[in-house]
C-alpha cells in the first residue's frame, strides 16, 4: 500500500515538474517574441536618420569653422582699415601740398612774367617817344600823322575848319574816332599843355541826354565830378548844350554853335620789332 502511495506521489511530482517546465517554456516564448518586420522598417528608418543628423551636425560644423575663418580674416581687415585709410590720407595730403605749392609757384612766375612784360611794354613806349621825337620817319608810329600821341590815345586838333557839335562827331567817326573824352586831370593837362588848345575852342564828347537828364560821353559814361573845378561844376549843373575846351577848362554852349573839335582813338600798340 505504502509502494503505491510513493509511486503515485513520484508520478504526479513528475508529471508538475513537466507541466511546470513545459509552463516555464511557454513564458519564455511569450517574452522573447520574434521581430516582426514592420520593427525592422522603424530601426532601419531611425538609424538613417541618425546618420542624416550627424552628416548635417558635420557639415554645420565645417560651416560655421569656415565662417569663423572668414569672420576671424574680416576682422583682422577691417583692424587694419584705418591704417590704410589714414595711409591714403596721409598721401592725399601730401598731394595736396605737392598741387598747392607748385600753383602758388605757378602764379608767382605767372605774376613775374606779366611784371617783365608790363616793364618791357614800358620801355618799349619811352624809346618809341624818344625815336619819334628825334627821328621824324621812324616805323615806331602808334599815331597816324598829325595826331598826337598821349598815353592809349591819339588825339587829332581840328583847326581852320569850323562845325556844330553832331556835325564834328560825325566827321570824328568818319576818322574812326570819337569827339575826346577826358577821363582825369593828367588828360586834362595833356590837352591843356597843347599850343592850339591855348587860342582856340574845341569841341568835347560831353553833351546834355534830356531823355537821361544828365550829362554823359559818347560812350554813355558819367564824367568824373572830380575832373572839374567848382566853377565848371557850376556851370554845367545849372546848363544843358553841349561841353568844349578853352585854355584848361570845361565850359558849356548850344550844341548848333559852330567851332573846332578833338578827335581821339586808340592809340596802336608799340611792337618791339618797330623799335629797330
Amino acid at each position: 500500500m505504502s509502494h503505491e502511495v510513493t509511486y503515485a506521489t513520484l508520478t504526479f511530482q513528475d508529471s508538475s515538474r513537466a507541466r511546470n517546465n513545459q509552463d516555464r517554456n511557454n513564458l519564455k516564448k511569450r517574452g522573447n517574441p520574434a521581430p516582426s518586420p514592420a520593427w525592422r522598417q522603424v530601426a532601419l528608418s531611425l538609424l538613417t536618420l541618425c546618420l542624416l543628423l550627424l552628416i548635417g551636425l558635420v557639415t554645420l560644423g565645417v560651416m560655421l569653422l569656415q565662417m569663423s575663418r572668414e569672420m576671424n580674416s574680416d576682422s583682422e581687415k577691417l583692424s587694419q582699415l584705418p591704417k590704410v585709410i589714414h595711409h591714403q590720407q596721409d598721401n592725399l595730403s601730401q598731394q595736396l601740398d605737392n598741387n598747392r605749392t607748385f600753383s602758388m609757384e605757378k602764379e608767382f612766375l605767372k605774376s613775374q612774367v606779366s611784371k617783365l612784360l608790363k616793364r618791357q611794354e614800358q620801355l618799349a613806349v619811352q624809346l618809341c617817344r624818344e625815336l619819334i621825337t628825334h627821328t621824324s620817319d621812324h616805323k615806331c608810329k602808334p599815331c597816324p600823322k598829325a595826331w598826337q600821341w598821349h598815353g592809349n590815345s591819339c588825339y587829332h586838333f581840328t583847326v581852320n575848319e569850323d562845325k556844330t557839335w553832331s556835325n564834328s562827331r560825325k566827321d570824328c567817326r568818319e576818322r574812326n574816332s570819337t569827339l575826346a573824352k577826358i577821363d582825369d586831370l593828367r588828360e586834362k593837362d595833356f590837352i591843356k599843355s597843347q599850343p592850339l588848345a591855348m587860342t582856340s575852342f574845341f569841341w568835347l564828347g560831353l553833351s546834355w541826354l534830356p531823355s537821361g537828364r544828365n550829362w554823359l560821353w559818347e560812350d554813355e559814361s558819367v564824367p568824373s565830378p572830380s575832373l572839374f573845378s567848382n566853377k565848371e561844376l557850376d556851370q554845367i549843373n545849372g546848363s544843358k548844350g553841349c561841353a568844349y575846351f578853352q585854355r584848361g577848362n570845361i565850359y558849356v554852349s548850344r550844341c548848333s554853335a559852330e567851332i573846332p573839335w578833338i578827335c581821339e582813338k586808340t592809340a596802336t600798340p608799340v611792337k618791339i620789332e618797330d623799335l629797330d
